[in-house]
């Protein structure tokens, strides 16, 4: 009985899918429903983990900015120069996003059954396109920090050669396309899935060849 109740599942929701269209209504296929239905290459999986950034990119990157701006007067008002405080906002900006985006892998979605346990967020981020609409507001915003904080500076060589190197080592280089899933010296690789196992001394693979 509970294999026959199972088995109906499909059948009942292809037919509501079809008195639904039938009444001209139109709507997507439910993540869950990809699973009874076995069609699941249909259409492209659904990223849990990462879909708010694109779904509220607009709303994030105000978000992003009214706090960057809140350490910036936090800074500031505690007695620091705008050349310091400035400097300091920008570090730890790059930081943060840094470990946020680009050191941070996988998905907490159990349903994804390990296949971002490779991926940082920012590689997860779109399906792993470039220059998405998502991808370039997370580069504009840093790069116009950057302006405003080289201003307050005065463009000063010091302060230059400190947030120049900090802003394309943790901010621009990461989110370039050809840096996607580049693991430089093996930094934050994923063991069992980046490591390169060489196999030809294995024991096996030698009784393999002399056959």
């Amino acid at each position: 009985l509970s294999d026959a109740i199972f088995f109906s599942i499909p059948s009942q929701a292809a037919n509501e899918k079809k008195m639904a269209s039938e009444r001209g209504v139109n709507f997507e296929r439910t993540y869950s429903e990809q699973f009874f239905v076995g069609n699941e290459s249909e259409t492209e999986t659904r990223n849990v983990a990462v879909e708010w950034l694109t779904q509220h990119r607009f709303r994030l990157v105000g978000i992003y900015a009214l706090l960057v701006a809140v350490v910036f007067g936090s800074l500031k008002g505690a007695g620091l120069s705008y050349s310091l405080a400035s400097t300091l906002t920008n570090l730890a900006n790059a930081i943060l996003t840094f470990l946020g985006l680009h050191w941070a892998k996988g998905s907490p979605d159990y349903t994804a059954q390990g296949e971002y346990d490779a991926l940082t967020v920012w590689e997860q981020v779109d399906g792993g396109r470039p220059w998405t609409t998502t991808k370039q507001l997370f580069i504009i915003l840093p790069t116009i920090f950057l302006i405003i904080s080289l201003n307050l500076v005065h463009f000063d060589h010091v302060y230059m050669a400190f947030n120049l190197p900090v802003f394309l080592l943790l901010v621009l280089l990461p989110k370039v396309p050809f840096m996607h899933q580049v693991r430089i010296f093996g930094i934050n690789s994923t063991v069992g899935i980046d490591d390169q196992v060489d196999i030809s001394s294995s024991p096996k693979y030698l009784k393999k060849k002399t056959k």
